[in-house]
């Protein structure tokens, strides 16, 4: 079984990192706390419009 996260908690994760980033920004968090944040926000959300299946390959 797949350890990646579904649709529905992906979307949840991602909000949760939005969350913890706008609360980092408005607290004065230092900014590599921040980038780490939102690089893992933006790594789930790129993960997701990658398809789940190797593409084939050949001629």
């Amino acid at each position: 079984m797949s350890q990646r996260p579904g649709l529905q908690e992906r979307g949840q994760l991602i909000d949760q990192l939005t969350e913890l980033e706008t609360e980092g920004l408005a607290q004065d968090v230092p900014w590599r706390t921040v980038e780490a944040i939102r690089a893992t926000r933006l790594k789930l959300r790129v993960e997701g419009l990658m398809p789940r299946t190797p593409l084939p390959r050949g001629h």
